[in-house]
């Protein structure tokens, strides 16, 4: 009777220490699991930074200071002002086949990536191993060896750093404002390409109108030295007249080869732009646009959620931000959590019985770095210093598009001015070669006279299609400055 009370006290003890020791594994489990939902929840609303236009100390104005502004601005449609179906067939292109548009979508692609390889230090890894091993040893006399002995594994090891202060979510906050900076700097480099396809087909047709009126001028010229030499040989004209007007036709002849060199030099730059060869192949039109449309602009402030270098910038500042609060934070203990789990035998079938031939070990660690000779310290200041630099950069890159939208309204208009004068300049210039020709003809006037009209009228007409070029290309200058784009959407807010 007293061995069985005995048994039955140690029994119900037994028991009692069992359940003890189950309700700390219990609450061991319990914890480590409110730790691993809590760090996923605080991993999954992470989101990139907000916008830091707060941080300019530039007054940006309410409307701008160029009175040439009258329309709204709409980014998708600034090709329309052209009235130019061939010009969007040639954007589509350069953005489909241009070289360096490609080459800046795969960086796109690689700062992408070694962002999101930086920023997978907010995730847990997650790492697993199999074993085996064979063995066989001399026994302590040597005369004998050891059976052979057999062992194998699998483990799985799962490793978190646990972001209690916010240290890992403002480095992956850092990393995802690079991103977006990037995706911003591959919009500018788009719409660098569209508004420098479009620039290169204007000058190709202003170059091509240069050719053509120097070839205009070759035969005008030419007739007129006939004309000249017979009343020479009849005895009306002079000598003079006859060199004269010789040393006009060779010169002309010698500015027509330098227009003949501009037009096909700048029809293979569009080739290139296309991602072409370069085999002075394309079909160039034989006339400029006529601008009708309203110059637009839009509100100041809009330009800092528009144009892309500007955005880009914003989102360095965002960048270099998280990075000085991580290195400010890097001197705080850091938390680990750590977590084995496997099995072991002796048999290689065994291996998947993950409830007898179980191991596991969990553990969590705080670390801190107590001398690393001023690292730390120092990685600090120079985040702090690169945030400086940041704010810096993006202050000058807002000032820069504010002055390169009011210098585009401002030629905009000028030019507008400056193409209704040449007209009326080259139209009065030609009536007076016309004059001064017929004066000759009937001896009132000498061919100096004459030759000097024809001077003056093709210095007009020169200006008249280089001026009328410049009105297109300052229009597409306002469109680039102020962040418009081919096939670019507007981003509204990062």
């Amino acid at each position: 009777m007293v061995i069985g009370l005995t048994n039955k006290r140690m029994l119900k003890n037994a028991t009692f220490h069992t359940g003890c020791e189950k309700d700390r594994r219990g609450v061991s489990r319990r914890w480590l699991l409110a730790a691993l939902v809590g760090s996923l929840l605080l991993t999954g609303c992470i989101s990139s930074p907000k916008n830091k236009s707060s941080k300019l100390t530039i007054d940006s104005p309410s409307a701008w200071k160029s009175e040439a502004a009258k329309g709204n601005f709409e980014p998708q449609n600034w090709t329309k002002d052209f009235n130019d179906p061939q010009l969007i067939k040639i954007i589509e292109e350069a953005l489909d086949h241009n070289y360096n548009l490609q080459a800046a979508a795969s960086r796109l692609d690689s700062q992408i990536a070694g962002s999101r390889f930086a920023g997978s230090s907010i995730w847990p890894t997650l790492n697993g191993s199999g074993t085996g091993s064979r063995n066989k040893r001399s026994s302590a006399s040597g005369i004998q060896q050891t059976p052979t002995s057999e062992t194998f594994g699998l483990n799985a090891r799962f490793n978190w750093e646990l972001d209690i202060w916010g240290k890992v979510r403002n480095g992956y906050k850092g990393d995802l404002a690079d991103i977006q900076s990037s995706q911003a700097d591959y919009a500018a480099a788009r719409l660098s390409i569209a508004g420098r396809v479009a620039q290169s087909w204007y000058s190709a047709i202003e170059a091509k109108q240069q050719f053509d009126l120097a070839e205009r001028t070759q035969e005008a010229l030419e007739s007129s030295a006939v004309i000249v030499e017979e009343n020479f040989k009849r005895g009306i004209a002079r000598a003079l007249d006859v060199r004269l007007v010789r040393a006009n036709v060779a010169s002309n002849r010698s500015t027509l080869e330098t227009r003949l060199r501009n037009r096909d030099t700048s029809v293979r730059l569009l080739e290139t732009l296309l991602g072409r060869y370069p085999g002075n192949e394309l079909k160039v039109a034989t006339e400029l646009p006529q601008i009708s449309g309203p110059v637009p602009a839009g509100l100041p402030s809009e330009l800092l959620l528009r144009r892309p270098d500007v955005i880009s910038a914003e989102r360095d500042l965002a960048a270099t931000e998280q990075r000085k609060f991580e290195t400010s934070k890097a001197r705080i203990p850091s938390l680990n959590l750590s977590l084995s789990r496997g099995t072991s035998s002796r048999e290689l079938e065994d291996i998947f019985d993950i409830i007898d031939r179980r191991v596991w070990n969990q553990s969590l660690n705080i670390g801190q770095t107590l001398f690393q000779g001023g690292r730390l310290k120092s990685n600090f200041k120079r985040a702090k210093a690169n945030y400086e630099t940041s704010l810096a950069t993006y202050s000058n890159t807002v000032l820069t598009a504010f002055r390169e939208v009011e210098n585009a309204l401002n030629n905009q208009s000028s030019y507008e001015r400056d193409y209704e004068l040449q007209k009326i300049a080259a139209e009065e210039s030609a009536a007076a070669e016309q004059l001064a020709w017929e004066e000759y003809g009937r001896g009132l006037s000498t061919i100096t006279t004459a030759l000097d009209a024809v001077r003056r009228n093709i210095t007009a007409q020169r200006a008249l299609i280089q001026v009328s070029n410049q009105r297109v290309q300052s229009r597409i200058d306002l469109y680039l400055s102020l962040g418009g784009g081919f096939d670019f959407e507007p981003t509204a807010e990062n």
